[in-house]
């Protein structure tokens, strides 16, 4: 799949675990066989749900059913979004940061946006100019 591909080959990932593609806790298991230490999710859902959540299998796969599992959210930090928007700023800037993206222009492009981006024809934002 596209999106794949780009997250491994441009972004670096080492495993994709993307919905539509099997039961999240399976794609976990085969991507971590020996369990997860740092999950990046910036969708949520039934990875992270119940025991069989990416959290719980990861630590049950090292033998630590007593361990940890915590989300982090901006909103446990509201000193950040200054600074971070400066950085990301900063990294557009210089290059040293991407944001991947596809503008439509005029608002009765909307719908076939929204379309296209859960179709996943695009990579990366889909913003719509009014």
């Amino acid at each position: 799949m596209r999106k794949v591909s780009h997250l491994r080959e441009t972004l670096g990932y080492d495993e994709v675990v993307l919905r539509g593609a099997g039961p999240a806790e399976e794609q976990l298991r085969r991507a971590a066989p020996d369990g997860i230490d740092v999950l990046l999710d910036t969708v949520g859902g039934e990875q992270l749900r119940g025991r069989g959540g990416a959290g719980r299998a990861g630590l049950l796969a090292r033998g630590d059913p007593q361990g940890d599992v915590a989300g982090l959210s901006l909103y446990d930090h509201s000193d950040l979004p200054r600074e971070w928007m400066g950085e990301f700023g900063r990294g557009l800037r210089d290059g040293s940061l991407t944001f991947p993206h596809t503008r439509l222009r005029g608002l009765d492009r909307a719908p076939r946006a929204l379309c296209e981006l859960t179709r996943g024809c695009h990579t990366g934002a889909v913003p719509v100019e009014v």
